[in-house]
Formats: structure tokens, C-alpha cells, sequence
């Protein structure tokens, strides 16, 4: 099903998508739901790897995670300069 929608385009936006569809053939509602859906997607894939890394999530602190950290001098290149 789709809807008939307005929406406002800045000017220097609207010819460049109005110049991709006529170099790809494609009306250019066609263009902007193909660039709309692959955003959503894309929105969708991130808030996924998101949700998977905070499940996986220990909890711990920073500084429980730098107590296991070796002490030792930095390596060279490393050093923190004050």
C-alpha cells in the first residue's frame, strides 16, 4: 500500500536527487522511497548491534577492567605526555 506524501525538499537537495533519477532511470519517487527504506534499514541494523552488544554487557566498571591490566611502563610511542 502506499500514500501519496508532501514533503519539502531543500532546492540544491531536490535537483540533486531529480539528477541521480535521470542518470538511473528511475522516477525520482522512486528514488527517494529507495533512499528512505535503505535509511530505515540502516537504522534498524544499527539499533540491532546495539541491542546485541548490551546483552552482552558484563557490567563492570572501567576500573575494574584496568585493575587486570598489567602494570607496567607504557610501550614506546605510548607514552601519555603531561
Amino acid at each position: 500500500m502506499s500514500a501519496a506524501n508532501t514533503v519539502s525538499l531543500p532546492d540544491e537537495l531536490l535537483r540533486e536527487v531529480s539528477k541521480q533519477a535521470d542518470h538511473t532511470g528511475v522516477p525520482m519517487q522512486d528514488c527517494v522511497a529507495q533512499v528512505l527504506a535503505e535509511r530505515v534499514r540502516l537504522e534498524r541494523q544499527t539499533e540491532e548491534f546495539f541491542a546485541v552488544r548490551a546483552a552482552r554487557a558484563s557490567g563492570k566498571t572501567l576500573g575494574e577492567l584496568l585493575d587486570k591490566a598489567p602494570n607496567r611502563p607504557p610501550d614506546p610511542g605510548d607514552e601519555f605526555e603531561q
